[in-house]
């Protein structure tokens, strides 16, 4: 007798495999200064600083005023980062998708999270300067910040939520005052790392969704792009202030005020395994750092987290 399958209980399987929500892409690699270097544990970039008026010249044949200009240098250390996996052959050969394509793209993914949070916690971390990179820079010591009330910090000073507001446009035009008094190029792209919420406060400001203040059609793209200087753009990965957990570091930048230095970018290799059953195994590797390389490029604004 033969037995018949009702419909209903059918099933049937895609073959396609779907990531869940994710940040897929760097979010922050491309908004800062990217330099190469070679394969070393230690990386340096040397700096100078502003050098004083020239003198007039009063007299002739006399002597050439000379100066001392005022060099500087900042560490990296690059670090290499790995991630494996094995596809089990038999497990392969009962899927009806291939596997390899999609888990290749998992582990880019979470490289490009990885390089995010490396600029984020050098952005806001301690640089190592001097001629050997001996001497460390806390982040307090040689940037001025934006406190969660919106008023300005003082060198030396961190951050703190105290009456926490959320983010305005006294606090944007208080980050752009910040980066002008320290004579940062105008004309050099600026960017600002906020929360998806201080992205939700800011289109809500009139001065900035409104085409009576400004051209930037924010309600109709989603994105700020530019405003004030500065290019907003929002992610999930900004930390808390330790001190009372009520606010987000939200972070702005001058592109060269952040240096990734690769060794190298994110590599993957896909090989049969013979002493693992002749699994697949995937493997990627990245090997870079980052520093700050400069106090007054860089700067954090505390916002209200709720």
């Amino acid at each position: 007798m033969a037995v018949t399958i009702p419909t209903t209980f059918a099933r049937e399987y895609t073959s396609r495999v779907l990531m869940l929500s994710q940040q897929k892409e760097s979010r922050f690699g491309s908004r800062v200064r990217v330099e190469r270097v070679s394969s070393a544990e230690l990386a340096y970039f040397d700096t100078i600083d502003e050098e004083d008026d020239p003198e007039q010249h009063a007299v002739r044949h006399g002597e050439t005023p000379l100066g001392e200009s005022k060099w500087g240098r900042r560490k990296v250390t690059p670090v290499r980062w790995d991630k494996g996996t094995l596809l089990d052959d038999n497990d392969v050969a009962r899927m009806l998708h291939d596997p390899q394509g999609i888990v290749t793209q998992s582990f880019a993914a979470a490289f490009a999270r990885k390089k995010d949070k490396l600029i984020r916690d050098a952005a806001l971390g301690t640089a190592y300067i001097g001629k050997t990179g001996a001497t460390s820079m806390a982040f307090e010591d040689e940037s001025i910040s934006i406190n969660g009330d919106g008023t300005a910090t003082a060198l030396g000073t961190a951050a703190i939520p105290g009456v926490e507001v959320d983010i305005s446009l006294a606090k944007v035009l208080l980050m752009l005052q910040i980066f002008n008094e320290a004579d940062v190029d105008p004309d050099e792209p600026k960017y600002w790392a906020i929360t998806p919420k201080s992205l939700n406060d800011l289109m809500n400001i009139s001065e900035v969704k409104s085409s009576d203040f400004n051209t930037v059609k924010v309600l109709s793209s989603g994105q700020m792009n530019s405003y004030l200087g500065f290019e907003f753009f929002w992610t999930n990965l900004l930390t808390k202030d330790t001190t009372e957990v009520t606010c987000y570091r939200s972070i702005a930048w001058a592109q060269s005020g952040i240096v990734l230095a690769y060794i190298a970018d994110m590599t993957t290799r896909i090989s049969e395994r013979d002493d693992r059953k002749y699994a697949t195994q995937i493997y990627s590797a990245m090997d870079l750092g980052a520093v700050r390389m400069e106090g007054a490029k860089v700067h954090e604004c505390l916002n209200k987290v709720a």
